[in-house]
Parts: structure tokens; C-alpha cells; sequence
């Protein structure tokens, strides 16, 4: 599961640069051209580029979502909680870790059924 989502990050962001690269191959040859021959019709390359910078860039903020790595942060932790799990030890006294102990092995308990 974690490894088809990483695959779409992945290809998002390949057509989310190829988008950028494109825009800005546009953008730089209209920025030369409109220069070069003073405000001709050539906003036309200028909006493409715009445009196809902009898909780009929403593109790479799609792969780059946060809510998937809370997903996976969210199951990872999940997977690594142990309820019947003795505390770590602390300063706590003895008396206070076993009612600790036996809390978790209660809560573990009805989870089971």
C-alpha cells in the first residue's frame, strides 16, 4: 500500500516537472520573442507557458500532499502501539507500574473480543 502510493507521488512529480519545464521552455521563448519583436500576438506563448507552468506547480502540490505521510505516520504508530506492554521504566514507584500494567493488560483484554 505504502509502495503504490509512493510510485503516484512519484509519477506526479515526474509530470509535474516535465509541466514546469515545459512552461518555463514557453515562457522563456516568448519572453524573447515579445522582447524581441515588441508587443506582437505572441501573448499566446506567454499564456500556454503560464499555463502549463501553473498545471505543473498544482501537479507538484498534489505529490507532495501531507495528508498521506499523516497516513502513514498515523498506521506506522498504530502498528508499534502494544497495549499489554509494561511502561518504560521511570522514577515512578513500583506500586504505580504494576496498577499501570495491569490497566494495559485490561485494555488490551477487551479489545480482543
Amino acid at each position: 500500500m505504502r509502495s503504490a502510493r509512493a510510485i503516484r507521488r512519484a509519477l506526479l512529480r515526474g509530470i509535474g516537472v516535465a509541466l514546469v519545464a515545459v512552461g518555463v521552455g514557453f515562457l522563456a521563448s516568448a519572453g524573447w520573442i515579445l522582447l524581441a519583436e515588441a508587443y506582437s500576438n505572441l501573448f499566446a506563448s506567454l499564456i500556454m507557458g503560464g499555463i502549463f507552468l501553473g498545471l505543473g506547480l498544482i501537479f507538484l502540490g498534489v505529490a507532495s500532499s501531507s495528508k498521506d505521510r499523516r497516513e502513514d505516520i498515523m498506521a506506522e504508530a498504530a502498528a508499534a502501539h502494544d497495549p499489554a506492554a509494561p511502561p518504560s521504566r521511570s522514577n515512578m514507584s513500583p506500586l504505580a507500574e504494576a496498577f499501570i500494567i495491569g490497566l494495559n493488560a485490561a485494555h488490551a483484554a477487551r479489545g480482543r473480543r
